[in-house]
């Protein structure tokens, strides 16, 4: 579960694209579980194979582990109980089976006979506090995820912007000016790809794609043969659909050709900062 978990929280702190503060404290705890995580697959080992060193590092973790009320203790202090029972100290001595004397096989007999009781009592607080563990690692893992998916959609929203103004300079060659929405730059010789023309706004990796004239555009007179409600100037902007969970950030783009950026939406580019 720790190696899991640090797997995961060291992957959230690289892929988050946040705040550097922020993937390094992600990357800090994930080391961390993973530390914990190797020195509890080495006790494991040593356990199975009735090794003093199990014993040792299970002393450790036990002892570790009363900090962590209230199912950390409760494990811990089972744990440390059964642990040091005379026939478990026997049983981790290092001794062959030949070794043992009868004084000694009696108490390992003694000490082994209700270890079905504890590992049931041990199974049942581990089940609880794992679902604490999951907790942990979801606060962890989720921030940094959501914000790698933000990051990629606010660049394929950017690549629209580009994409449209690239399409409206194709159509102003035809046309004498702008197209005045979306799927105008299909019906006038499909200037643009397909998944994006299909109504006036489109939904694309998390953002609303919408492209309308300027508020200072006038309509252009005596249009070619296939041009419908060509327009001076445009403004195509890429809003977030859920603010703060698909896209932090709003995009336009204007007959300029620039892609600009704002925290805000925009109803214009003319408070906005060109995206870098």
């Amino acid at each position: 579960m720790c190696l899991l978990a640090g797997v995961v929280a060291i992957g959230a702190g690289l892929r988050g694209g946040g705040q550097a503060s922020q993937a390094g404290t992600a990357e800090f705890v994930g080391t961390v579980f993973l530390a914990v995580g190797g020195l509890q697959l080495a006790c494991g080992i040593g356990l199975w194979k009735l090794k003093p060193y199990g014993r040792t590092i299970q002393l450790v973790l036990g002892w570790i582990g009363l900090l962590g009320i209230p199912f950390g203790t409760i494990i811990s202090i089972v744990i440390l109980w059964y642990l040091f029972k005379p026939g478990i100290k026997v049983l981790f001595s290092g001794k062959s089976t030949s070794q043992f004397t009868a004084d000694e096989r009696a108490q390992i007999a003694a000490a082994t006979a209700g270890s079905m009781g504890v590992g049931i009592l041990v199974g049942v607080v581990v089940l609880l506090c794992a679902v604490f563990v999951i907790g942990i690692i979801a606060a962890i893992a989720i921030p940094g995820l959501l914000r790698a998916r933000m990051a990629g959609n606010e660049a394929v929203a950017i690549g629209t912007m580009r994409a449209i103004n690239s399409a409206q300079a194709s159509y102003y060659q035809q046309c004498k000016g702008y197209a005045p929405d979306l799927p105008e730059l299909r019906k006038a010789g499909d200037f643009l790809q397909s998944d994006l023309t299909g109504s006036v706004t489109v939904v694309r990796s998390g953002y609303n794609i919408t492209l309308e004239p300027a508020g200072t555009s006038a309509v252009v007179q005596n249009l070619p043969a296939g041009c419908t409600g060509t327009v001076t100037e445009f403004f195509a902007h890429a809003d977030p659909l859920t603010f703060g969970t698909t896209g932090m950030r709003f995009f336009a783009t204007d007959a300029r050709g620039t892609v600009y950026q704002s925290s805000t939406p925009m109803s214009d580019t003319d408070s906005a900062s060109p995206v870098q």
